[in-house]
């Protein structure tokens, strides 16, 4: 095909065309954009596979275990001892004792200051101690006097988690309902008791007989005065049973106030800590429980 000189002789392709070229501001806009498009699918995909990953069965070892299972190397023990009403956690046994507590972490302040707190019994272990169960048997009759007579249902197998923090076994240990009532009679009777007079001191011939001292320089001899003293030592801690719900409430309060029958008290911060640990949570009805990480007693 022979083409001639003229324009309308010129096949369409054949013809210049123009091109617009982009200015920087719109190149960098197309850049921003396809970059926000692959940073939004890679949030994507990396969210669809942490779904995955938490969705896939799990084996996990249960923190609540046998005496096996609690290091021979522990160093201290505690009980909390509880009751159930039908499948429900009813109520626990913590104590009221004064503590030198930072004040940060019961949301009054900086510093530190003695304050009465709430926790359950707890106490070191000594070289006379079996076992954890003895520890934490020993500790409660000595700071609460046996308080309910519960030191008997310290016996046998008994379900324990290791605090791995304050490297200290906690023991759980179920009561009958009717202990409740039956301590809180029995404090309510000791309460409205009159207080019996004061023994007449032994005279002073009677003493002398038996080759004891009775004053020194005028007052009363230091043996005297530390026996008098041991007499009048008050408890270390006071007990007091709270409710199960109170405690769930406490522990989902950033004040951690717990409301019980002689007073309202701050949580202590190494039992509040316990408490908010998975399985101790999950035991107490704060998180739901899960097929594979719930608290599987052996």
């Amino acid at each position: 095909m022979l083409l001639c000189g003229h324009p309308c002789s010129r096949p369409a392709f054949l013809e210049p065309c123009s091109v617009r070229v982009a200015s920087p501001a719109e190149s960098l806009r197309f850049r921003a954009w396809q970059g926000l498009k692959w940073a939004a699918g890679a949030a994507l995909v990396g969210w669809g596979v942490l779904r995955l990953y938490e969705r896939r069965p799990r084996r996990r070892r249960s923190s609540v275990v046998r005496g096996a299972a609690i290091p021979e190397d522990f160093r201290a023990a505690g009980v909390i001892f509880y009751t159930m009403n039908a499948q429900e956690l009813g109520k626990l046994l913590l104590a009221v004792e004064e503590r030198r507590v930072p004040l940060r972490e019961l949301g009054l302040g900086s510093g530190s200051a003695q304050k009465r707190v709430l926790l359950f019994p707890q106490g070191k272990r000594e070289p006379e101690d079996e076992d954890y169960v003895a520890t934490a048997r020993r500790e409660f009759v000595e700071e609460t006097a046996d308080f309910g007579d519960l030191a008997r249902h310290l016996k046998g197998p008994l379900e324990a988690i290791w605090y791995i923090a304050a490297k200290m076994a906690v023991v759980f240990c179920e009561v009958p309902a009717s202990v409740v009532e039956e301590s809180e009679e029995a404090r309510s009777s000791q309460a409205a008791a009159p207080a019996k007079p004061a023994p007449r001191p032994r005279r002073q011939q009677a003493r002398q007989q038996e080759g004891l001292p009775v004053t020194v320089g005028g007052a009363k001899c230091p043996l005297l005065q530390e026996k008098d003293a041991q007499k009048k030592k008050a408890l270390p801690l006071q007990p007091v049973w709270v409710d199960a719900s109170d405690l769930r409430i406490a522990l989902g309060s950033s004040a951690g106030e717990v409301e019980t029958q002689i007073g309202r008290y701050h949580l202590f911060p190494v039992s509040r800590k316990f408490f908010q640990i998975g399985e101790v949570s999950r035991w107490l009805g704060l998180v739901a429980p899960s097929r594979h990480r719930g608290v599987a007693a052996r």
